[in-house]
Order: C-alpha cells, then sequence, then structure tokens
C-alpha cells in the first residue's frame, strides 16, 4: 500500500489517492498538527520509494499503511449522521434543582 497522489486543500485537509485506487479527503491535523505547521504542509510529497507522505525533506512523515488506516477510518466516520457519532451511551443522572 502506497500513496500514489495528493492535493491539498484547506488547512490541513488533504485528497489522498493510494495505489489501489482508494480516494479519501480527510484532515490531517490529528496525525501531524504537534509536528508541522500550517506554512509547512507546501513541503509535503511523496517519497518514491516508500510511498509516504512527508514534508520538510523527510523530517516529518506519515507511513502508508497508517495514512491508509486513517483515511478509511475517517470517510466510514464522515459518512456517520453526526447525531449517531455524539449521541452519549445514556442519558445522564439529573437532580431535581430542590437538591442541587
Amino acid at each position: 500500500m502506497k500513496l500514489a497522489a495528493f492535493e491539498r486543500r484547506v488547512g490541513f485537509e488533504f485528497a489522498l489517492t493510494f495505489d489501489t485506487g482508494e480516494r479519501a479527503t480527510v484532515d490531517l491535523e490529528p496525525l501531524i498538527g504537534n509536528y508541522i505547521s500550517t506554512e509547512e504542509l507546501s513541503t509535503g510529497e511523496i517519497d518514491p520509494e516508500w510511498g509516504c507522505l512527508q514534508f520538510q525533506q523527510g523530517s516529518v512523515d506519515i507511513e502508508p499503511n497508517t495514512l491508509y488506516r486513517y483515511a478509511m477510518d475517517s470517510t466510514a466516520t464522515k459518512g456517520r449522521s453526526s447525531s449517531v457519532v455524539a449521541r452519549p451511551a445514556r442519558k445522564p443522572h439529573r437532580e431535581p434543582a430542590s437538591r442541587r
């Protein structure tokens, strides 16, 4: 599994194409936001040997299998309605106002 192509969108959002033909548009800030600034995102490139997305000439990179799993999980989560994702497992216990 390798990254075949990418396009930076807005901020940390990237459109990714893998060598399997699968595509995803994801926010990479959770993966690389602590290591690279938005100004440094323009240094993004694909390592020709490893097929990973790298920045700053390889000082920051995302291994292709990690990137693929993250992209596919993010895409699956986006497809769900936000109410399903955000719904609590059970209603919180609330005391009557007289007992607070």
